[in-house]
């Protein structure tokens, strides 16, 4: 018999103000390329690969991507 044991482990911080700007760029950034990447596999009708994926947009420069985000 095995006697397995969960812990569970609750964290909070406080960001500073600069640090709440950055998170919240940083999320708005991520939930721009996981609706690009979404809308690409639901319009394809297979499942696209890695590398599909990976080559799908540049969102490094502000003409696309982040740019579109609002804050």
């Amino acid at each position: 018999m095995s006697l397995v044991v969960k812990a569970r482990y609750q964290y909070r911080f406080y960001p500073t103000d600069q640090q709440q700007v950055s998170l919240a760029q940083l999320f708005g950034c991520v939930r721009v390329v996981w609706n690009d990447a979404l809308a690409i596999c639901k319009q394809s009708e297979k499942l696209p690969s890695n590398n599909d994926l990976h080559s799908f947009g540049d969102y490094s420069s502000k003409e696309d991507g982040c740019a579109r985000v609002v804050v």
